[in-house]
């Protein structure tokens, strides 16, 4: 392996151990990102582009029922079964289809984290109960997806201090709901679905 002329070498990637000792153990080295080389394995896979797809879906059911493709767009994609209820047979299998690429893109993800370990290792060796155990599978994937994230950090408690600085400055709750935000919120959310929407489309 080549190595870079460092005048101060990197520190070393930190190990942690995924598993025990009924499953199996593994130590994995923790990056805090996906690598380059990894993403382009994960590319490599062909896994079915979600987005297209609802795209594609959703510009048929508007031909047959007049709505607007946003509006069934959104409604494929955050599970509103309401919205389309004369057409849930088109719904179930859009459901099926994004939980058969959640489940195909685990493997991928998995497989990628595991070569960092044992570089040969194949996408048929993960999906094999008899090289990896479904619990420890279960693991790695949620290791590597922790990676993908860049391992968010959860909200750090507020200390008393805090909470006295803060809420001075802050108005006192009615237990009403500011309608405004609510409409805010909601346009920005509208108007980002719709950038998503054209970005999908091609051309």
């Amino acid at each position: 392996m080549l190595k870079l002329p460092f005048k101060t070498s990197p520190q070393e990637f930190e190990k942690v151990t995924v598993g025990n000792s009924q499953i199996g153990e593994l130590e994995l080295p923790r990056y805090g990102d996906i690598s380059p080389n990894e993403r382009l394995f994960i590319k490599a896979a062909n896994l079915t582009d979600i987005r297209i797809a609802a795209v594609k879906l959703a510009k048929d059911i508007a031909v047959k029922s007049g709505k607007q493709v946003i509006d069934i767009y959104n409604a494929l994609t955050h599970g509103d079964s309401d919205s389309l209820a004369e057409y849930l047979e088109e719904f179930v299998t859009f459901q099926d289809l994004l939980e058969e690429n959640s489940s195909a893109r685990n493997l991928v993800l998995a497989t990628a984290v595991i070569q960092r370990l044992v570089p040969d290792w194949k996408l048929e060796n993960t999906g094999d109960p008899n090289q990896i155990h479904p619990q420890l599978l279960t693991l790695i994937i949620e290791f590597a997806k922790n990676e993908e994230a860049g391992w968010p950090t959860e909200a750090t408690p507020i200390t008393e201090e805090e909470l006295g600085n803060s809420t001075s400055n802050q108005e006192i709750p009615t237990g009403q709901k500011s309608i405004g935000d609510v409409e805010d919120t909601g346009r920005k959310k509208k108007d980002l679905v719709k950038e998503d929407l054209a970005a999908s489309q091609p051309g």
